[in-house]
């Protein structure tokens, strides 16, 4: 059984994810995220299995600071100032503009704002966000030329590079993916590929399955839709990338894509030193979650256990007991006192529900994940909350300039693709002053280009749309600005049916003016209103 080049070096890949613990480590933490958080537990079968989940709620609140407002890409050409040909400059300013306007329908189309939330969820549990771009040959086009570029999420369990101690995709000498496809479908593909009969009798299913953890993703058993392994393999000849596809013991094929980038952009949680991965934060928090769980379990059982009096009586003076109300109880001479005695409720040790509660908030803090950050803090001081706010984001810089990088790559392996696959005739979509439209891009002029995209981030702010009505009230207060002008900055949500109120107040201005025959402001007609 021969094996392809590429298999070989996806054994060797796994391997070492094995010896740094990747599957388990990430399996781990998607289960703890998820809730799953007892597992087959047998040393504590005897105790209640509570579910407190600070992982979830640390690991959103890191998402939500990280991801941002509103994010917006742009680009740039880098050759600008060398250019001495000013037809070719002003062909490639133009150009850019075109891009731009082309990338903010691509943004949208992508579905990026939702797709980003999945990838920053990917490298809090895993420790990398991978994305990844190709050409779908099946989309459809804004004329006769078809297909477009997909974006899609890939698990850092599934991405091999040639170097695994190096953290940069960029130089690598080859990058792998893995995935699984239908074996009848990739019997169809090197069919139409021109892959020999006797090469495609041996596209086989196979055991080996993708690994979110130590164990392998269950799959659908029907024998039609038997799987095996298929290796997206790029790697560079003279600068250009190259693309095979392949399963264990065939390639199916291998194409001069005409890129200059691998299309996978990733980045690092928190950098690990010597390693391609990074590390999840979610992994320094399952010690303490599962603290959290046992001791409240154990608090649970002792409640349950001791929660009510207990009574003891001498069995030979007093054949049976009962609790019935009213009913008479039978004795054998004797002192009663002697023969019957009450245990009162336990006791729980004090200062042991603090213990909990500081674990929980300690684990909290030292994320970074405070009361004032959570929106759990009182709300009596919006400046001071805005300010602490944006204190506890300072320890996500590192983590936030990471995930912009991320971004930009995609948008330069955006353009590349661009470049590489499309003509002067093609007409691509763009979003250009809230409008749509259909227009070419010189991409002749863009090819002798050098395009960097730069991406921009807005900030979110928790607590912007209390702080803008109160700084519009202050503002309509003092007479800075009218009534109608503060209803249409009033952001959404806080005044239902603004609309309808904002209608009927300038109806009632406009009649007011006619009434006056002067069509000036007459005092006092806000408040009439």
């Amino acid at each position: 059984m021969n094996k392809t080049k590429a298999w070989e070096q996806y054994e060797a890949g796994q391997a070492y994810k094995r010896r740094i613990g990747l599957y388990e480590t990430v399996g781990r933490n998607q289960r703890f995220y998820c809730g799953d958080q007892w597992g087959d537990s047998r040393t504590d079968r005897a105790l209640p299995k509570p579910v407190f989940n600070v992982v979830r709620r640390v690991t959103d609140y890191l998402i939500g600071a990280v991801a941002g407002g509103k994010v917006s890409v742009g680009y740039e050409d880098n050759s600008s100032m060398m250019l001495a040909d000013d037809v070719l400059a002003e062909r490639m300013r133009q150009g850019i503009a075109m891009l731009n306007h082309h990338v903010a329908y691509r943004w949208e189309n992508c579905h990026m704002d939702r797709l980003i939330y999945r990838l920053l969820l990917d490298a809090a549990l895993s420790g990398d966000g991978v994305l990844y771009c190709y050409w779908d040959s099946t989309l459809p086009g804004a004329d006769a030329f078809g297909g477009d570029i997909r974006t899609v999420r890939w698990s850092n369990c599934e991405l091999y590079a040639a170097d695994m101690n190096r953290a940069d995709i960029q130089s690598q000498e080859y990058i792998i993916l893995a995935g699984r496809e239908s074996v009848a479908k990739l019997r169809r593909e090197a069919k139409e590929a021109g892959v020999a009969e006797d090469q495609i009798t041996r596209i086989r299913s196979d055991a080996t399955s993708l690994m979110a953890s130590n164990r392998p993703i269950p799959e659908l058993e029907d024998e039609e839709q038997a799987k095996a392994t298929v290796l997206l393999k790029f790697f560079k000849q003279d600068g250009v990338v190259w693309f095979e596809k392949s399963t264990r013991e065939v390639v199916l094929r291998r194409v001069e894509t005409g890129m200059h980038l691998y299309p996978v952009a990733y980045f690092n949680w928190m950098p690990t030193y010597g390693s391609f991965h990074g590390t999840a934060p979610a992994s320094g928090m399952i010690a303490n979650q599962k603290f959290i769980n046992r001791a409240y379990a154990m608090m649970m059982k002792h409640m349950t256990d001791t929660a009510f009096s207990k009574v003891i009586y001498d069995k030979s003076r007093i054949p049976e007991w009962t609790n019935e109300v009213g009913e008479a109880i039978a004795a054998v001479g004797g002192n009663l006192a002697d023969a019957v005695q009450v245990v009162g409720a336990g006791h729980m040790q004090d200062g042991y529900m603090d213990l909990i509660e500081s674990a929980i908030s300690i684990t909290k803090e030292m994320a970074g994940a405070t009361d004032t950050a959570l929106g759990t803090a009182q709300a009596s001081n919006t400046s001071a909350i805005l300010a602490l706010q944006e204190a506890s984001r300072t320890a996500l810089l590192q983590v936030s300039t990471a995930y912009q990088q991320c971004l930009e790559d995609v948008a330069d392996i955006w353009a590349d693709m661009l470049c590489a696959g499309c003509s002067g005739e093609r007409l691509l979509p763009m979003i250009a002053d809230g409008e749509r439209r259909l227009s070419r891009v010189d991409f002749e002029a863009l090819r002798q280009g050098i395009l960097r995209a730069h991406v921009e981030i807005g900030n979110l702010t928790q607590y912007s749309a209390s702080g803008t009505q109160n700084t519009l009230e202050k503002l309509l207060d003092g007479g800075h600005i009218t009534l109608e002008q503060y209803l249409e900055q009033l952001p959404a949500g806080i005044l239902p049916m603004r609309g309808l109120l904002l209608t009927q107040w300038k109806e009632q201005r406009a009649k007011e003016e006619s009434d006056d025959g002067s069509g000036a402001d007459r005092p006092g007609a806000a408040l009439d209103a």
